[in-house]
Order: C-alpha cells, then structure tokens, then sequence
C-alpha cells in the first residue's frame, strides 16, 4: 500500500489571487494572462480566502456578455438574470473549497472528482491562499510511481 501523500508535496505556489470588488474584466484578465491556472481565488481585504470563480463560472458570464443570451436550457431565468446583473468577483463566486498544506493528496483527489475540479486552492492555518494542487501534479506523479512499482 502507498504511503499517503501530503499536499504540500505535489502543491503549486501560483495561484490567481483577486480581490471581491475586482470587476469581471479584470478577473477574466487575469486568469487569462496567468496561462498556468485557470481557477480565480477570491479574497477580502485581510487576505483571506472568501471564494472561487471557476472556469466555467467565467465562460457562462462571457457567453451572455457576448451573446446577450445562452443557449444552453439548463440555465433558469433566475440563473441568466445573476449572469446578465454580475459586475465584480463577489456577484460571481461561489462558496471556497480548499485544503490545507498537511491534508492528504486523497482529500485533494476526492474534491477534483467529487465537484469536477482540475485545480484547487491550498490555504494555511489562516486561511490565506499559499499555492494550488491540481490534476497534472496528482496524475504525473502517480505515473511516475506506477511505473516504478511496475519495474
């Protein structure tokens, strides 16, 4: 049996850092101009971790921004009238998902399947972003002791 990981092993230290009352433009600019990650990490003004912003969050806004609709028929009227009246990071976050430097990598994969993350966020003792673990770091590093263990 493999000896458990801890995040702080296979973490980052980049991450996209922006501030609640960044405007969508610049948070798009951001995480655009970043080219390693893609997940925006929202903080307050004490440098805390108060949300995220996915990919996904980002592309629903650029569609109506730039289409003025979606096509998509999963989005309920109440959904498009969020996307349509959202100006600044905090109107599109949601709720901080996390781990700490000393949980187990399991923890870190068990988020990324559970909620269809490729990246999350690594935060401290109080809660300030330090860096991120995401899916390449986890699958290189088991392919790597795969293959070892193979011969």
């Amino acid at each position: 049996m493999a000896e458990s990981k801890t995040v702080k092993e296979l973490m980052i230290n980049k991450f996209v850092k922006v501030n609640q009352d960044d405007s969508l433009f610049e948070v798009a600019t951001k995480v655009s101009e970043d080219r390693e990650t893609l997940l925006a990490c929202v903080v307050d003004k004490k440098d805390k971790l108060t949300g995220i912003i996915t990919p996904k969050e980002l592309l629903k806004a650029a569609e109506i921004c730039e289409y003025g609709g979606s096509k998509h028929p999963f989005f309920s009227p109440r959904e498009l009238l969020h996307l349509l009246t959202s100006r600044y990071a905090q109107d599109l976050m949601r709720d901080p998902i996390s781990v700490k430097v000393d949980d187990t990598v399991q923890k870190a994969i068990d988020i990324m399947i559970d909620k269809g993350f490729y990246e999350i966020p690594v935060v401290n003792d109080e809660n300030k972003i330090v860096g991120e673990i995401n899916y390449l770091s986890v699958i290189s590093t088991s392919v790597w002791h795969c293959n070892e263990e193979r011969e």
